[in-house]
């Protein structure tokens, strides 16, 4: 009786392995991902989202070879914390914009020059080009973490204040304006006539409401996401600066994958960044009419107004900007904005 159990048994494991084998599965992952942000898990959102994607993406083209555990709403830390463990290689990814990288690699400000970019397709043409592989290869060799491939972090980032309509610098003077401890963001609102004044994410709701700042920058679906039209009347669509996102994986580890398994994490990586563009702008669209419909005042600067934006902040940070890094970079950076603009016909 027993020996026939053990038969059976042994029949069942054949049976499983040769139809595991026969779709292509592994019955167990080579290699392990972890890839955390510090995000909720949200469907439909542009930083989760596209996660899920990859994962899906990379599990299946390597049969399962490479398992991809994703980790949210910072389940793992800080986003400084997430980013040094990556690059300890305690975790092999990270999704995260561009305001976490800059400590740990300082050239990504570069990227950071107010009105830069004048439209979405300009700051598309020059990442995926070779302004953006120069960036991701070297980052890889300074700071040992690769970007896959390059997304957008909600797009343009915009001012809101609680206090009168900004059509022009003017307007700025005297406002104290949050903004993240980026210096080329600091410097940008300085040049504009503000004081700029960092206030931590969690804390930026009630900094507003009991006026300890006046108004503060980000992109659309953060302002919604935040519900910062509670506490703010007016929001100028100004663009000043283009928030980008990636995923990140420690260096060591990818260049210990197999040739194939390289190329997969860079395919899905590409397919993960263009999905975060498209909900992105899909995003805006909604979040801006419904800030519309709380009562916010929107306004859409004219094509002189936002000029005269850019002539008042770009100076000045330009300036700062090549005090800390090689001027060669921020040239370069400039320049090839100015051929894809021309290129593109603007």
């Amino acid at each position: 009786m027993l020996s026939k159990m053990w038969k059976q048994t042994f029949s069942l494991l054949l049976t499983v392995t040769f139809m595991a084998c026969s779709y292509g599965l592994s019955l167990a992952a080579t290699y392990e991902m972890k890839l955390a942000h510090s995000n909720p898990e949200r469907n439909y959102s542009h930083l989760h989202s596209p996660l899920v994607l990859f994962k899906d993406e990379v599990e299946r083209r390597t049969k399962g070879d490479i398992k991809v555990t994703i980790y949210p709403n910072s389940t793992l830390g800080t986003q400084k914390a997430l980013m040094e463990q990556l690059a300890r290689g305690i975790i092999q990814s990270v999704s995260i914009s561009e305001g976490g990288v800059a400590p740990f690699y300082p050239e990504i400000a570069a990227l950071s020059i107010p009105y830069l970019f004048k439209e979405v397709d300009i700051a598309y043409e020059v990442l995926d080009g070779p302004l953006g592989d120069f960036f991701r290869e070297d980052m890889a060799k300074k700071a040992g973490m690769r970007p896959l491939a390059w997304g957008e972090d909600a797009g343009f980032r915009h001012l809101t204040n609680s206090k009168r309509c900004i059509k022009t610098p003017a307007d700025i003077k005297g406002m104290k304006i949050r903004t993240m401890p980026v210096a080329a963001h600091m410097e940008m609102v300085k040049a504009l006539g503000g004081s700029p004044t960092p206030v931590s994410w969690s804390e930026l709701y009630t900094a507003l409401q009991t006026k300890v700042v006046d108004g503060q920058e980000n992109p659309i679906s953060n302002i919604r996401n935040a519900r910062l039209e509670e506490v703010q009347k007016y929001l100028t669509l100004d663009g000043h600066l283009y928030s980008f996102v990636a995923i990140y994986v420690n260096e060591r580890w990818f260049r210990s994958l197999p040739p194939e398994y390289q190329h997969i994490l860079l395919t899905a990586g590409k397919l993960a960044a263009q999905s975060t563009r498209y909900l992105s702008r899909i995003n805006e669209s909604i979040d801006l009419a419904y800030l519309e419909s709380k009562g916010m005042e929107v306004y859409a600067p004219t094509a002189e107004e936002k000029e005269a934006f850019r002539v008042a902040a770009q100076a000045p940070v330009i300036v700062s900007l090549k005090q800390t890094l090689d001027p060669a970079l921020i040239d370069k950076v400039l320049e090839e904005t100015a051929k894809t603009e021309k290129k593109l016909g603007y």
